[in-house]
């Protein structure tokens, strides 16, 4: 399902600790073959129900005396086993039926209760009702556990317990109800009232069975299949029938994208209905907002995330709630990548680019931490982690086996007769692609699946030896890692070298830990000629903590580099240049030499490469902020003086560049003066210990008076280039001005300051002191 409203996490109680254990240990002790639910009524005025529904049970464990059903705040009007009525209680959602002998495995009973009542419903999950229609969604973000099926009918309710249904209901003739499956009959009862008789022969979990009535309008179509024609139905509301058309005009195609790259579409028709809210992935029945059916593809990508679960979801099924990403993380992946095929590789690399930012700057504080994806709270089940960062993992995954081998495997596991129509664990997919792909899976897995954070790799250096006919290229890499104290192993990465022509090519390298070093052997009738550098990953092809890309240049222009919060102005250029701008979500490399009161950013970095002409000028803008999860690690307070660090490569220390910042103490942007190849980090000098720390190591620099009435002075030890600049007490630049001589005024009685101000004082772009003035009248 897709998450189109903003919900409030809810915390685990007592009480849901207790259903948790209830609805697990009724799994664990009986399996229901076969649901017949027959809802005779549902009053849209009253927003009740009446119906009941029958159990094929069989044990799983021997001399079973009572059986258990899950159902949620109706009211029970009687219960049969076996066509005889027995004894039962009903409380905490649970119902408790005395059995008039034991049953063991083997044995199978059929238990019918009949019930009525309002039905269950939060903010999103549970049973429905929306003027004239009624419809269910079966899982609930608030709910916990989360699945729904209990709130219209009696169940084992779970996410391993699969059975066949019927789904049977009578309405109002002139309405409709649907459901998933076939549709085998529809009766007219004589009395102004019709029966809608629909099966589900593949077993499914119960939260995906569904029902919806109400006045739709019918649009048919079939899709050739690759193994057979498949039925599409899609029910609307008469008002907005004439936009299904427009809407799913590329169904087709979406279709054919997911057979031919994951096996044969599993179920006996593609089927869609208009509710009042959702989307849910309900098996051939799935609930769609009417909302998103409005003549535009705006919303393809939802009805595309939600047939996208009938692979992965409904035809394999997560088998635990803290196993969401193997349902959400591979449905946002797919909702991505389909776009690749529709509408070009840019297109799907800006949105999994754009997702991948997202992750790694706003998952942690939405769903309040690092989590891995697999075993994560039930708290957050439907967080960021299990949908975004899942469907980073999934891609990674995908480039980390290569698109031929990884298609080949998840359609294999996908189609093998044991899994297909189960529920399943991460442990069991990771040791599937094992023993079909014949490549040891276990440290991917505890890397991206298994453990909170995210990796980060980078190339450390490169030396590159001419050795007859043959190029010895030494590559050093390092690894860090996002949120979490681990270290990835059987790391596989692609580089790519360019020469001096801009000419580009790609092998992989493998490394464990924290560093590794690999040697390639390249014959030059193999390789366009000496490469001069190397890149790590510039497909974006693994989501590692890095937000990246490049782009050439060939004349004067202003770029921003997507999702890494950098901006290039290359001002002259007369040579072609190709520049890559990595945003990098780790911190920096420490001060080799810590100096009191500059801190470095705990939280990101920049590397600024590629191929820089000679005859090229340009600058750059770094952006920073408090908000939006950048730095308000790094910038506490307005005495906090923000300011860019540059390095050329690992070996050397960090220092100071030309430099001028635009804006605020708590947003705005650094613009260096110009851009060299190389690592770039936002740091803070505290201008209260930098300025006490000047203060008495160059007591000779003066600024005076203070009080000023407007007039400043300013006596330094040396002629050189110095840059002031007015603050206000919100961090805000009011004037700045410079002096180019061993001393100087500054003026400003005709700006008619007042109350205390910040004056920084620069050389070459580094702060050398700061000061706080009164400004009197």
């Amino acid at each position: 399902m897709k998450k189109l409203i903003l919900f409030v996490l809810v915390f685990i109680t007592l009480q849901s600790n207790v259903i948790a254990e209830t609805a697990a240990a009724i799994g664990d002790s009986i399996h229901a073959i076969h649901y017949t639910i027959n809802i005779d009524e549902i009053n849209t005025s009253d927003k009740t129900i009446n119906g009941w529904a029958e159990v094929i049970i069989t044990p799983k464990i021997n001399q079973i005396q009572q059986i258990k059903l899950d159902l949620k705040d109706l009211t029970v009007d009687s219960v049969f086993i076996n066509q005889l009525i027995r004894p039962y209680t009903h409380s905490n959602d649970e119902i408790i039926i005395d059995l008039s002998e034991s049953i063991s495995i083997g044995d199978t009973i059929a238990s019918r209760v009949y019930y009525h009542g309002q039905p269950f419903h939060e903010a999103w999950g549970g049973f429905h009702f929306s003027g004239d229609y009624a419809f269910n969604l079966g899982v609930g973000f608030e709910s916990i556990p989360h699945n729904l099926g209990k709130t219209w009918f009696p169940c084992i309710d779970d996410f391993t317990d699969r059975a066949t249904y019927d789904v049977i209901g009578t309405a109002e003739t002139g309405l409709t109800i649907t459901a998933g499956g076939r549709l085998l009959d529809t009766i007219n009862n004589g009395n102004n009232t019709t029966t809608w008789h629909w099966n589900i022969p593949y077993p499914i979990p119960t939260y995906l069975a569904s029902i919806t009535i109400g006045d739709y309008v019918e649009y048919k179509d079939v899709h050739a299949g690759i193994e057979d024609s498949i039925p599409i139905i899609i029910y609307t509301k008469p008002s907005s029938a004439g936009n299904v058309a427009g809407s799913f005009i590329n169904l087709h195609e979406i279709i054919e994208f997911f057979e031919t790259r994951f096996g044969p579409y599993p179920f006996e028709k593609i089927g869609y209905t208009g509710t009042a809210i959702g989307a849910m992935e309900h098996v051939s029945n799935i609930a769609y907002p009417n909302s998103a059916i409005n003549g535009g593809t705006s919303s393809e990508y939802l009805y595309t995330h939600e047939l996208s679960h009938m692979w992965f979801g409904n035809k394999v099924t997560c088998s635990t709630a803290e196993d969401m990403w193997l349902n959400e993380g591979w449905a946002t992946f797919c909702a991505i990548y389909y776009k690749e095929v529709l509408y070009g590789h840019s297109t799907f690399l800006d949105e999994m680019r754009s997702n991948h930012k997202d992750v790694l700057q706003n998952a942690h504080i939405a769903d309040g931490g690092y989590w891995a994806v697999s075993n994560i709270p039930q708290e957050v089940t439907y967080g960021k982690t299990a949908y975004d960062k899942g469907s980073t993992v999934v891609n990674t995954l995908k480039n980390y086996l290569g698109d031929s081998l990884f298609f080949d495997a998840m359609t294999a596991y996908l189609t093998n007769d044991t899994i297909a129509y189960s529920s399943r664990s991460s442990e069991e997919l990771r040791d599937f692609l094992t023993a079909h792909t014949g490549i040891d899976m276990y440290s991917f897995f505890d890397a991206w699946v298994m453990s909170p954070g995210t990796p980060h790799f980078s190339i450390d250096s490169m030396n590159v030896v001419e050795e007859g006919e043959d190029y010895i290229i030494d590559i050093w890499t390092k690894q860090k890692f996002k949120g979490f104290d681990f270290l990835a192993n059987d790391n596989i990465l692609e580089v790519t070298y360019i020469d001096e022509d801009l000419r580009l090519f790609s092998d992989t390298i493998h490394f464990s830990g924290k560093t590794g070093h690999s040697v390639k052997v390249y014959n030059k009738n193999l390789v366009p000629s000496e490469p001069i550098l190397v890149f790590l990953d510039l497909f974006e092809k693994i989501n590692d903590a890095t937000t990246d890309n490049y782009s050439y240049f060939s004349e004067p222009t202003e770029y921003t580099f997507p999702s890494t919060y950098f901006t290039l102005y290359v001002e002259e250029l007369t040579d072609s240049a190709m520049i890559r701008a990595t945003h990098s979500w780790v911190k920096p490399d420490s001060l080799k030499n810590p100096i009191e009161g500059l801190r470095l950013s705990p939280y990101r970095h920049w590397k600024i490469e590629g191929i820089f002409p000679e005859n090229i000028d340009a600058s750059g803008k770094f952006f920073y902020s408090i908000s939006s999860n950048l730095d308000n690690e790094l910038i506490t307070s307005a005495i906090d003086s923000i300011v860019i660090l540059y390095r050329e490569n690992t070996a050397d220390e960090w220092k100071s560049v030309p430099q001028t910042r635009v804006g605020v103490w708590s947003v705005g942007n650094i613009i260096v003066d110009e851009i060299l190849p190389g690592e770039y980090t936002m740091a803070v000098w505290d201008t209260q210990i930098v300025g006490r720390k000047d203060d008495n190591q160059l007591n000779e620099i003066k600024i005076y008076p203070n009080p000023s009435k407007g007039e400043i002075n300013f006596e330094f030890t040396r002629k050189g280039n110095y840059e002031l600049k007015l603050f206000d007490n919100q961090g805000r630049i009011l004037d700045s001005t410079v002096i180019n001589s061993i001393s100087g005024v500054w003026n400003l009685q005709s700006r008619n300051y007042s109350g205390i101000h910040l004056v920084e004082v620069f050389e070459r772009g580094e702060l050398i002191i700061s000061k706080k003035i009164i400004f009197t009248d």
